[in-house]
């Protein structure tokens, strides 16, 4: 049992002592402030974020556990709130007070268990060690390339990223440059059927020493070589020393910034990390590069097609009537679900078979689709019009799966249809047709489908792909490959890259009025080209500032730019529509600010003008709730002489003022604000209150800020030194008078 007294979080931080260390302590952040998928800021109770992975501990009432004693409006906006942290990737542990207080052996236990996987916690490292890192820049071929990578680590370099083109020889320079320097070398991959393939590749470019497999229920730890899954190593690293390998490679490394590959790169300790991928973009918008440092020169699909290491890619656009231009999306890709309500219906389906049909009818041709039910809705179409043609998931056993890939290797079928399955990990240089059924926004995941056919292959001239566009508004058109390929200038049927001699001779026989010799069956063939618009807002937004941003460097009010904005008295740079809402967007620049602030009338907050501001803003006090005051009142109180005070000594103040009204009968708050209910309220609650609402009132002003350590609050350094004695007199008066005609008020 606690000391009297002893507050649940204050018990948690020694129970956390006792399992992690009190040296790991340093790493709990109390009241950690985050944003939900909404913007709209939130707290965790203490948090441990790392660039390795994001921990994340609540300590409610019971309450929180209990929907009928709150509101379903709560307890929803409680729901959205954990779903977005675990959406940011954040590992949650929730307990109760009580759990902590008198329960402490449980939780002690249950803290044990859930930190075993979290790198760092239990003994392990706590970071990835730090890596002097570069990245390659390719000339030519796979020579060059591993020249670079010598010469990288001649000048001390010990991680890199090799971004090369599907289907150029990134695994074979891998192993190259592994079996150069000669030590035990990991190969990690993110799927089982990678594992075969690497280990082949293995046992082909580096004969002479033995290579194992780890994961799909196979564990040969002691060979030279071990290719595994991370999924398989990251539950099972006690049978691995850290400083076992020399060489560790990352296969498919843009998903190396997801948690499970965090713990491996924090885990082991290799002489050198290479990173492997055909996609350098993440497709959560996150810079890979945290990881594999600095900015990669890659072979890019266009380059390589160029140079002749891929074979050269035709495309035609067929355009339909289906509607997307309600689908949700954020700079990611659109909302699946809304996708599949829309685009999975039969006369979409219907065009896709016709199409193949009409233009490619006898080719071996994958259609990527938006889910399994629209994998197999296909198929079946195609199958019914006499096609030999099957629907491949990763549902399917890997008996079945495999069984079908062999067939399609082999000819026997004619179409794959799938969703995500064969974005990565399987080749088949026969494949020459690619229809793009699916409609996206991520780059990431465009080139991927794209990369399932520009392998070269006996008799196969060139990829088709087939892209379907349909209807969306200018902030939502999915992509194309004329969109990434940046290229606004569509001829059916053409070539959209090639080597340059390639595209000079079938330019010279359009021009002569021939058909290409080698323009392929597609019934879809012109001589004028079509323009595209290749507008894209995620590039366009790269360097601008949303305008809740805007509010917030400018220090003006919530709203007040937005109000300017639907008033027509502010025109952003750049408005994006997502259904019925539009967002706004400005130049980032000082120039654009100052012209903003001067055509508004707004006084940015300076040095020299902090302290007028600051007593401006809090004579004002126009409030919906009592919370400001109140909050100064506590933070007047509770200061040492540098205007720094504890959170818990604050919370005290500004809880004690609600329980005080109470037990004197008083009116605790008007109207439905939460704090009427103090008795019902633990401190978590309360203090979420405080900090969500009056202190980010003084924090988006700069007036407030959270301390370096951030269990403390601090006014702002230039603020603090300028306010007097008669200045924090009269905001006490300031604060009383704005309590007193708020309960006074009709």
């Amino acid at each position: 049992m606690a000391d009297e007294g002893t507050q649940p979080e204050e018990q948690f931080v020694k129970l956390f002592a006792e399992v992690c260390g009190i040296d790991k302590v340093a790493l709990l952040v109390p009241q950690c402030p985050v944003t939900d998928i909404y913007g709209n800021s939130r707290f965790i109770d203490f948090a441990i974020r790392t660039a390795f992975f994001r921990v994340a501990f609540e300590i409610d009432g019971l309450t929180w556990h209990h929907p009928a004693a709150i509101t379903i409006d709560k307890f929803e906006d409680d729901l959205l709130r954990q779903n977005s942290l675990i959406h940011d990737r954040w590992k949650v542990f929730r307990w109760t007070d009580r759990q902590i207080v008198e329960d402490q052996e449980t939780v002690r236990e249950q803290l044990t268990t859930f930190l075993a996987s979290v790198p760092g916690l239990l003994g392990l490292s706590d970071f990835l060690p730090r890596q002097l890192g570069s990245v390659i820049e390719f000339r030519d071929h796979q020579r060059e390339a591993l020249e670079a990578l010598e010469s990288l680590r001649h000048d001390g370099k010990t991680i890199a990223l090799l971004a090369h083109a599907t289907g150029t020889g990134k695994t074979v320079v891998a192993i190259a440059d592994a079996r150069r320097l000669g030590g035990r070398t990991l190969f990690v991959v993110h799927t089982t059927p990678l594992v075969k393939q690497a280990t082949e590749a293995f046992r082909t470019f580096w004969p002479e020493v033995t290579t194992g497999q780890f994961g799909g229920g196979v564990r040969e730890v002691d060979c030279h070589n071990v290719v595994a899954t991370v999924q398989t190593l990251s539950r099972s690293l006690e049978e691995f020393d850290p400083h076992q390998f020399d060489y560790l490679v990352i296969d498919e490394a843009h998903h190396s910034t997801a948690e499970t590959w965090r713990g491996l790169l924090s885990y082991f300790q290799p002489k050198f990390i290479l990173g492997l991928t055909a996609t350098p973009e993440r497709a959560d918008g996150e810079d890979l590069l945290e990881i594999f440092k600095n900015s990669a020169h890659r072979l890019s699909l266009q380059e390589a097609v160029e140079r002749g290491e891929l074979v050269p890619i035709r495309c035609f656009r067929v355009e339909t009537n289906v509607d997307l231009t309600r689908v949700r999306f954020n700079a990611v890709d659109y909302r699946r679900a809304d996708v599949e309500q829309l685009v999975t219906i039969p006369a979409r389906d219907r065009l896709i078979v016709d199409t193949y049909l009409s233009h490619v009818s006898g080719r071996r041709a994958v259609v990527f689709c938006v889910n399994v039910r629209h994998s197999d809705s296909i198929a079946a179409l195609f199958q019914a019009s006499g096609i030999a043609a099957a629907s491949v998931s990763g549902r399917m056993s890997p008996t079945e799966r495999e069984t079908i890939l062999t067939a399609f290797e082999a000819g026997e079928l004619k179409v794959l249809c799938a969703c995500d399955v064969l974005t990565e990990g399987w080749d088949c240089p026969a494949v020459e047709v690619l229809l793009m059924a699916r409609p996206t926004l991520s780059k990431v995941v465009y080139l991927q489908q794209i990369g399932r056919g520009t392998r070269r292959s006996p008799g196969k001239e060139c990829l088709v792909v087939i892209d379907f566009v349909d209807n969306t508004n200018r902030h939502s058109v999915s992509l194309s490959l004329h969109r990434v390929l940046g290229q606004s200038g569509y001829r059916p049927g053409g070539l959209v890259v090639a080597p340059q001699t390639v595209m000079q001779a079938e330019e010279t026989k359009i021009q002569a009025g021939e058909r290409p010799t080698q323009a392929i069956d597609i019934l879809l063939w012109v001589k004028e080209f079509v323009e595209i618009d290749l507008f894209n807002w995620q590039e366009t937004l790269r360097d601008m500032i949303s305008l809740s941003d805007l509010e917030r460097e400018l220090t003006v009010a919530e709203n007040r730019l937005r109000t300017a904005v639907d008033k027509g008295r502010l025109r952003p740079d750049q408005t994006i529509q997502v259904g019925d809402r539009a967002y706004a967007y400005f130049v980032n620049t000082e120039e654009r600010k100052t012209e903003i602030c001067q055509h508004l009338g707004i006084e940015r907050i300076e040095p020299q003008t902090v302290r007028r501001r600051f007593l401006d803003f809090c004579h004002e006090m126009d409030m919906s709730s009592s919370y400001k005051p109140v909050f100064l009142l506590a933070m007047l109180e509770s200061v040492d002489e540098t205007g720094t005070a504890p959170i818990q000594k604050v919370l005290k103040s500004f809880r004690a003022f609600y329980e005080n009204r109470a037990n004197s009968g008083l009116e605790v708050e008007r109207g439905n604000n939460r704090l009427r209910r103090i008795s019902e309220l633990d401190d978590s609650s309360v203090r979420r209150t405080m900090l969500e609402s009056p202190f980010e009132k003084f924090e988006r002003r700069s007036f407030l800020k959270y301390a370096r350590d951030l269990a403390f609050l601090r006014f702002d350094g230039h603020l603090w030194r300028q306010l007097t004695e008669n200045d924090k007199t009269l905001l006490r008066s300031f604060c009383d008078g704005a309590v007193t005609k708020y309960f006074d008020r009709e």
